[in-house]
């Protein structure tokens, strides 16, 4: 007698989770740290990228507000019920940063300046910029060449007297050839009230708590305007503002040099991988505990089917309702008599037949399902399933066709269960038959093995289930498979009875054509 237990799923499930889960993550944390050292420079690049995008973002909030400023004023001065000047005088009386605005020819000569209300004239300011222009005739060809190819640009110039105070920044740019608009145009401001007024509030977003950020002068060091107090000590970078060519902006840390905000983010980082790998491994135990009581949970699913299934109310219903029926004395007739004694056995024998199956199901869930594999002959097995399930079969319309070899063709099995995998293959067979009543009983031997063979002309089954139909509790999720009622335990019965006899079961199925179900086994001569 061979005893066959479903093995243990907990060490398994444990190596498993090991394997998968933990390995690979604590060999992730042991690089991370040990290449912690050699990333230091790439943290630095990385600092340094960081560094130049905020820079850049200033650079382009300064054009992008410049840039809005030269369409603001072409529409103004574009207007057909106004004059340019009187275009430009709206577009200043909007604009408080900007004190004038340049309109010139396309020679530079012609230059003409339109005072924010308030200013004085600059006649200084006005001849520098003539000056300008001329010596700069390259610069505004280029700027006609930009918006002849669609493409707004702003050319800055640096005018005035010699201290800060008397400078300007002026910004030049060219409109259409063909409107009815000046050749040029420019924007006249002093650059610190630009910077104080319409960048300053920048900065300070840019910075954040982090960093500091300010704007300098050239070879001078206290800045025009910062987030907050810097000193040149913080710097880490600097970069020209396009706009004006003696200004530049800087950014520093915050208190803190490049270095220690480089070896603060190696210590975060590093306890942040400590942190994380004892969060998974607690993680790990946990779902360790959870699935090992989700398996125990499923078996106690499979003894509570086993118990209350609702497989079991139908024939119990019948029995009981023929039963009371007799009982009362109701029927006369003797056949109609006859007929339900009849029902009530077939009932009672489908129920025995589930019964078995949830119990049998719920003893190979817990590794309790012991069989006796002792040599037998094979054709008298399947002719005595036949004897036994005969009644069944006509009462549901078949005549099996049965092939039977001559010799015994002898295996080593377990009888019983054997008897229970072939019931239940033919209770499939005709459950899932439909109006085709065809069922062939094939069994023939080899050299080396018995085979057994169940044949329907029924629905089949799809190729993509062929594998799942032989889990326990699948059954096919549309069509007439799924409304004919079922527990979805007699092929997973099945294929388990047969892995512990250590043979196997094969399926060839088409749909609307038929299945055929072949059981193989290991022979012994007899």
């Amino acid at each position: 007698m061979n005893t066959l237990r479903a093995p243990g799923t907990s060490r398994r499930l444990m190596l498993l989770i090991v394997l998968l889960v933990l390995l690979p993550v604590l060999f992730l944390s042991a690089y991370q740290i040990g290449t912690f050292s050699s990333s230091e420079e790439m943290m630095r690049d990385l600092y340094r990228r960081q560094l130049d995008v905020m820079l850049y973002s200033l650079n382009q909030y300064a054009w992008d507000v410049s840039a809005y400023w030269a369409a603001t004023l072409r529409l103004q001065m574009q207007k057909p019920e106004r004059s340019a000047e009187q275009g430009a005088r709206m577009f200043l009386d909007r604009t408080p940063v900007v004190e004038s605005i340049v309109i010139a020819d396309s020679a530079g000569e012609n230059v003409k300046i339109v005072l924010r209300e308030g200013v004085p004239a600059y006649n200084a300011v006005q001849e520098t910029l003539v000056a300008q222009l001329r010596r700069h005739n390259e610069s505004l060809e280029q700027l006609l060449r930009y918006r002849s190819l669609e493409y707004r640009k702003l050319e800055p110039f640096v005018v005035g007297g010699p201290s800060a105070a008397d400078q300007r920044i002026v910004l030049i740019f060219a409109n259409d050839s063909g409107s009815v608009l000046p050749r040029f145009a420019g924007l006249v401001f002093r650059e610190e009230e630009f910077i104080t007024k319409m960048l300053a509030g920048r900065l300070a977003e840019a910075a954040g708590e982090e960093f500091v950020l300010g704007v300098f002068r050239k070879h001078q060091s206290s800045a025009i305007a910062a987030s907050s107090p810097m000193r040149e000590s913080e710097i880490v970078q600097r970069r020209d503002l396009w706009l004006f060519p003696d200004l530049e902006v800087a950014i520093g840390s915050r208190g803190v040099t490049l270095d220690e905000i480089i070896r603060a983010r190696l210590v975060r980082n590093i306890a942040f991988v400590a942190v994380l790998n004892i969060i998974l491994l607690a993680g790990v135990i946990l779902v360790y505990r959870n699935v090992r009581a989700q398996t125990e949970l499923a078996r106690a699913k499979a003894t509570f089917v086993s118990n209350v299934s609702h497989e079991l109310r139908t024939p119990l219903a019948l029995i009981r309702m023929f039963a009371e029926t007799l009982e009362m004395g109701r029927l006369k007739n003797e056949q109609k008599k006859q007929e339900y004694y009849s029902t009530i056995l077939r009932e009672t024998e489908r129920l025995t037949h589930l019964v078995n199956n949830l119990l049998n199901f719920s003893r190979m869930e817990a590794g309790r399902k012991p069989y006796q594999l002792v040599p037998c002959s094979m054709r008298d097995i399947v002719r005595d399933v036949l004897s036994t399930y005969m009644p069944h079969l006509q009462h549901a319309g078949f005549t099996p066709v049965v092939e039977l070899p001559q010799d015994e063709a002898v295996a080593a099995v377990d009888r019983e269960a054997i008897a229970e995998a072939l019931i239940n293959l033919l209770d499939n067979a005709v459950k899932y038959s439909g109006p085709k009543k065809y069922l062939r009983v094939k069994m023939m031997r080899t050299a080396n093995d018995v085979r057994v063979e169940i044949t329907d002309q029924g629905i089949g089954i799809a190729p993509q289930y062929h594998t799942k139909i032989f889990e326990a509790f699948f059954r096919v999720p549309s069509g007439f498979v799924h409304d004919t009622k079922g527990s979805g335990l007699g092929l997973s019965l099945v294929k388990h009875i047969m892995d512990a006899h250590g043979g196997r079961i094969e399926l060839e199925s088409i749909p609307d054509k038929g299945t055929t179900v072949r059981l193989v086994f290991p022979s012994r001569t007899a």
